[in-house]
């Protein structure tokens, strides 16, 4: 069980970085910047704000895809044994990698 907990912990922390980022640019980085940018600058701040943020999403997408495999295999011995649940999650996952 202990050679589960790190391929979990990245695949946790890596959708915390990917879904948690765009919680924080939608919800409170969009309304504050609209209330205290003009439309120029706001721009130029989305700009920057994605050019950092994507280097971590790729990262981040790059580790789940990697974590999930490895813990795919480490508890049920590949794709074929896995329960309906886990792959229609890897289902979801390649859609939104995609």
């Amino acid at each position: 069980m202990l050679a589960f907990a790190l391929p979990y912990t990245l695949h946790v922390l890596a959708a915390l970085v990917w879904v948690g980022g765009m919680f924080f640019a939608w919800l409170i980085l969009r309304p504050a910047a609209v209330a205290a940018l003009e439309g120029p600058a706001r721009l130029r701040l989305w700009v920057e704000v994605f050019q950092r943020f994507f280097r971590w999403v790729w990262l981040a997408v790059v580790v789940l895809a990697v974590s999930g495999v490895g813990m795919i295999h480490l508890r049920f011995a590949g794709f074929e044994t896995a329960p309906r649940y886990v792959q229609v999650m890897i289902g979801g996952g390649i859609v939104m990698f995609a």
